[in-house]
């Protein structure tokens, strides 16, 4: 699938199709970060199933009158949510990381997304990362 008919057709809350559709795929941007702070168990049948224990960080200000604030992450697990929503009906992609934050030595991990929210986990190296608010970090992709 093209990625500007993922853009335009499966997806909501999108920010701007100029900077996030290139030939490979759709951009999504980081709308919330938070720390794995707790264990989380996983069974075969999933009825003792409990997800780990997370808290949303608060970004904060670089400069006086910054429009969007930073995390600073050390190294480790954090679950990340997008600001884009695949929209019902549509068709599961996956979800893998761009070249940006390869470069920072981070990645998150590859995931079949489907219809709802955008969720997966960023892992840090132990130099840890700045990220600001709405960064490009991962890419959605489709196929026919």
């Amino acid at each position: 699938m093209r990625p500007d008919k993922i853009f335009d057709e499966l997806l909501e809350g999108t920010l701007q199709k100029a900077t996030q559709v290139d030939a490979r795929g759709v951009h999504l941007t980081v709308a919330e970060v938070m720390p794995v702070h707790g264990r989380g168990d996983v069974d075969f049948g999933g009825s003792e199933m409990k997800a780990a224990h997370v808290n949303p960080l608060e970004p904060v200000e670089h400069k006086p009158g910054d429009r969007y604030g930073w995390w600073r992450l050390e190294a480790g697990a954090y679950i990340v949510r997008f600001n884009e929503k695949i929209k019902a009906g549509a068709a599961p992609m996956l979800l893998v990381s761009n070249e940006r934050l390869l470069s920072c030595g981070c990645h998150v991990a590859a995931t079949m997304a489907g219809p709802g929210e955008v969720r997966t986990v960023l892992s840090v190296p132990h130099v840890g990362l700045r990220m600001k608010q709405n960064a490009r970090i991962a890419m959605l992709v489709g196929w026919d």
